[in-house]
């Protein structure tokens, strides 16, 4: 075997040890595409501190996890992206207090979504404040909940989820009562949990297989009438029923400062088409504004930043314009974006202080700083890719600031000469011969060819070892400070993966060596006795 293949083969050893010590943050799911896999996968980003950034959906940089409330979702299913493009193609969905127990549910208010994890708890990836958050679903004004596109759940049967057995019935897990299943009893708590265990030989709940997820069409827009419309983000007038009045809503200029249900669903409604990034409120702030001015430029409207009627009547239109470069920012534009942006600006060592919603002075000149040692334009103005590169590995710090060289004052010709007879040849480690030509020292050591073969594999080993200890010392100090149950079993992988990487560098040092110096295996260990003799 080549020399290349038996290194590819160390390294793989080296990679598998990796992996079983290290902690990567990926969610566990138990059934991809079912309803209980999306909720084991919310409860994953909730325990591995998913943090809240707008536009990402589970990307991974300098070891901790992004995302925004859709994206959460987005990360598992694969289908709608956007929280509005989630509710609006549901093939199923209802009010809140009709919420039926079924495991990974999503959970709708304006502007954002979450996921319904049974036992009456949800989880959400909320905002750069509280990032992931796991707690009553009845403690966050969720409006409706609805099956999210491209998820299947189950109808009669037992499911598994977070370690615990439930039993589904007519599509929904029972609760609070003791059941005949299948002629043995079972007792079922007010969470669905089952007492003990679910049979071994226990039939899963058949998965009800999703409709196609059908994308809203451009020439209904938001006046589109669907079983779930009612979330006071229509047009002028909601249409499309025959059976149903029209739903006439006046408008009423709406400017800095104004406050109530029409600035709600302002929101909500430039959400949708990407041009507000915050959680929905009733108050009118320069967030707002920055986000109708937004509207207002590429709808062609007088960019005032007030939405008036006019404004409003082309927003809430079929015909309204998306935002073509969602996420952009620029000099004095206000957003949580900004927020984060500040923050990881203050990682990499371009800015200092206190962070804000506002771009200003110093946020441009940190961003202008960032883009030059990037090989960027500097223009200030960073779009949602150029931010995702930001906050990646990738991304350039700043650079350090040389330290100033203190100059030697210049030596005198009698101090030249002092120096030169007073200096010593430095002590390299090796030896000149009869020749003038260096021979290193251990050269007497290593005469005989087992001799040098046995150093050769001792100091294989030992680099391997040592890089191993290092991965090993680290899993024990994390599992000796850290506070989540069951991070004690991390020493026991460490010790595995430590004596795997000791055993595979060994043998494959041991087996090379004998083929490629023809060296018997004997002298090989005798020339090892003898070194450790």
């Amino acid at each position: 075997m080549k020399r290349r293949q038996w290194i590819a083969f160390v390294m793989m050893l080296a990679m598998l040890a990796a992996i079983v010590v290290g902690k990567l943050p990926a969610p566990q799911v138990s059934a991809a595409g079912t309803g209980v896999g999306l909720a084991e996968h919310a409860l994953a980003a909730y325990s591995n501190g998913w943090l809240y950034r707008y536009g990402a959906s589970g990307q991974t940089s300098g070891g901790r996890v992004y995302s925004d409330c859709s994206g959460l979702i987005y990360s598992y299913t694969g289908t709608a992206r956007s929280s509005a493009m989630q509710i609006s193609s549901t093939p199923q969905s209802g009010s809140f207090s009709t919420l039926p127990r079924i495991h990974g549910l999503g959970l709708w208010q304006p502007g954002h979504v979450g996921v319904y994890v049974g036992g009456g708890m949800a989880v959400d990836c909320r905002d750069t404040y509280s990032n992931t958050v796991y707690e009553a679903a009845s403690a966050h004004g969720w409006v409706k909940w609805y099956k999210v596109p491209g998820v299947s759940y189950p109808t009669t049967g037992w499911v598994t989820f977070n370690g615990a057995d439930y039993y589904y019935e007519n599509g929904e897990y029972v609760v609070s009562c003791t059941k005949v299943i299948d002629g043995v009893s079972y007792t079922f708590d007010a969470s669905g949990r089952v007492a003990g265990s679910a049979p071994g030989n226990a039939v899963q709940a058949p998965q009800v297989e999703p409709e196609p997820v059908q994308q809203p069409s451009a020439s209904t827009g938001s006046s589109q009438t669907t079983t779930n419309s009612n979330s006071g983000s229509t047009g002028a007038a909601v249409s499309g029923s025959s059976t149903s009045t029209p739903e006439v809503i006046t408008y009423q200029d709406l400017a800095l400062g104004s406050q109530g249900a029409a600035v709600t669903r302002l929101q909500t409604r430039l959400a949708e088409l990407d041009y507000y990034y915050e959680m929905a409120n009733d108050y009118y702030d320069s967030l707002v504004m920055d986000a109708v001015s937004l509207y207002q430029k590429a709808a062609g409207l007088e960019v005032t930043g007030a939405a008036d009627v006019a404004t409003q009547e082309s927003l809430f239109s079929s015909s309204a314009p998306l935002n073509e470069e969602p996420g952009t920012v620029f000099p004095g534009y206000h957003s949580s974006i900004i927020r984060q942006l500040q923050e990881r600006l203050i990682e990499l060592g371009y800015m200092e202080g206190e962070t804000s919603f506002f771009y200003g002075e110093t946020t441009e000149a940190a961003v202008l700083a960032y883009q030059t040692a990037s090989g960027l334009e500097a223009d200030g103005i960073l779009t949602m890719d150029e931010q995702n590169v930001l906050f990646s590995d990738d991304a350039v710090p700043a650079p350090q600031p040389e330290e100033p060289v203190e100059e030697e004052p210049a030596e005198t010709a009698g101090d030249a000469d002092e120096t030169e007879e007073s200096a010593e040849p430095a002590d390299d480690g090796a030896e000149a011969d009869g020749n003038g030509e260096e021979t290193p020292a251990a050269a007497s050591y290593t005469a005989d060819p087992a001799d040098a073969a046995a150093a050769s594999m001792v100091n294989s080993v030992s680099s391997a070892a040592e890089v191993t200890n290092g991965l090993f010392v680290q899993t024990v100090n994390a599992a000796v400070k850290g506070e989540q149950a069951g991070q004690a079993d991390d020493i026991g992988n460490g010790v595995i993966a430590f004596a795997v990487v000791l055993v595979g560098a060994t043998l494959t040092t041991t087996i090379f060596i004998v083929r490629k110096k023809k060296i018997a295996v004997r002298d090989l260990a005798a020339a090892l006795l003898r070194r450790f003799h």
